[in-house]
C-alpha cells in the first residue's frame, strides 16, 4: 500500500506540473488576454492555477485512497501558544532568507531578473488581490498538497530521505534560480512546524506568516522607490555590485539573528508538544519503528513509484535552463 500511494503522489506532481503549465495558457486564450498582462491579472491567474491544480489534486488523492479529506492532510486545531511561536519563527525564516537572497544574488547575477519580477509583480499589485493570492492561496493550497499528500504517501520513509524529497519537490516547483535555495529552506522549517504543531494548520500558519511579510515590505518598498521596475532593477544592480566579503558578513548577520529566533521558537514548540501530547509521542515511536522494519522489508522492490519523481526533476532542469 505505501508503495502505491508513493507512485500515486509522484504521478499527481507530474500532473500538477503539466496542469500548471496548460491552465494559464487556456486561460489566456480563452479570456482574449493581450501581453503584457498587468501584475493583477498575473496574480489572478497564478492563484486561480493554484486553486484548481493543488486543490483539484489533493481532492483526486483523497478519492483514489478513499479517506477523509482532513484525516489525510492532519487538519487540526492549534493552540493560541502555537499560533505565535509559529509567527515568531516566520519573522525568523524571513530575517535568514535575507542572507540567503544575499548570497544567491551574488552567485547567479542572471538571478536578478527573477527578483525584479517578483517584486514588480508584488509590488505592482493591489492590497486585497496580493493578500488573497500570494498569503491565503498558497498558505493552504501549497500546504494542503505538499505537506499533506506528499507527507501522507511517504509516510514510513526514513525521515531524512522524506524532508529532502519533499522541500526538493517543493523548491523546484518555484521554477527560478532566486527561489529555489530559500525555498528549500522554508521547505524544511514548514515540515519541522508541521510536525512540532501535529497539525498542518501550523505550516499553513507559518507559510501565510512568510508570505505576508514578503508582501507587505515589497508593496512598502515599492513606494520608495522612483519607478517599477527601474527602481527594482537598480536595488538588484546595486546588491549585485556589492563585494562578495561585504555580502558574506551581510549574510552571515542574518543566517544569526534570524537562526537564533528560529531555534528558539522551534524547540519551545516542539517541547510544547512534548509535554502536552507525551503519551501519544510515545506510541507514535513505537509505530515509526515499526514503519522503519516494514521500509527494511520493502528495500527490495522496484523503484517503478520514483520513475514520475525522476520525470518531474528531468522536466523541472529543463524548463530552468531554457528560461535562462
Amino acid at each position: 500500500m505505501k508503495n502505491k500511494k508513493i507512485l500515486l503522489a509522484n504521478s499527481l506532481l507530474l500532473l500538477a506540473l503539466l496542469l500548471f503549465i496548460i491552465v494559464p495558457f487556456w486561460a489566456i486564450k480563452i479570456f482574449k488576454l493581450v501581453r503584457p498582462i498587468s501584475e493583477n491579472v498575473s496574480l489572478l491567474l497564478s492563484g486561480s492555477a493554484s486553486v484548481i491544480v493543488l486543490g483539484g489534486i489533493a481532492l483526486l488523492y483523497c478519492i483514489i485512497t478513499k479517506r477523509k479529506f482532513k484525516n489525510v492532510m492532519v487538519i487540526k486545531k492549534i493552540s493560541i501558544k502555537q499560533a505565535y511561536l509559529t509567527m515568531f519563527v516566520a519573522f525568523g525564516t524571513y530575517i535568514f532568507a535575507m542572507g540567503i537572497n544575499a548570497i544567491t544574488i551574488k552567485l547567479f547575477p542572471f538571478a536578478i531578473k527573477d527578483g525584479t519580477q517578483i517584486s514588480n509583480l508584488l509590488g505592482g499589485s493591489t492590497m486585497l488581490l496580493g493578500l488573497l493570492v500570494v498569503v491565503l492561496v498558497p498558505a493552504f493550497f501549497e500546504e494542503i498538497f505538499f505537506r499533506g499528500i506528499f507527507l501522507d504517501a511517504y509516510d514510513g520513509v526514513n525521515k531524512k530521505i522524506k524532508y529532502f524529497i519533499i522541500t526538493s519537490i517543493f523548491a523546484a516547483f518555484h521554477g527560478n534560480v532566486m527561489q529555489i535555495m530559500y525555498v528549500m529552506f522554508l521547505g524544511f522549517i514548514l515540515l519541522m512546524v508541521r510536525e512540532y504543531t501535529g497539525s498542518i494548520v501550523g505550516s499553513m500558519t507559518l507559510h501565510a506568516a512568510n508570505n505576508a511579510i514578503s508582501f507587505i515590505l515589497s508593496k512598502v518598498l515599492m513606494n520608495y522607490m522612483r519607478s517599477g521596475i527601474e527602481g527594482s532593477a537598480l536595488k538588484s544592480a546595486q546588491e549585485a555590485n556589492v563585494t562578495l566579503v561585504a555580502v558574506l558578513i551581510q549574510a552571515t548577520v542574518a543566517f544569526l539573528i534570524g537562526g537564533a529566533i528560529i531555534y528558539t521558537n522551534l524547540r519551545k514548540l516542539k517541547e510544547y508538544k512534548d509535554t502536552e501530547s507525551r503519551a501519544k509521542r510515545v506510541g507514535q515511536e513505537e509505530n515509526n519503528e515499526y514503519l522503519k522494519y516494514v521500509v527494511k522489508d520493502e528495500k527490495n522492490l522496484n523503484l517503478t513509484k520514483y520513475i514520475p519523481l525522476a520525470i518531474y526533476f528531468v522536466s523541472m532542469v529543463v524548463i530552468v535552463v531554457n528560461k535562462y
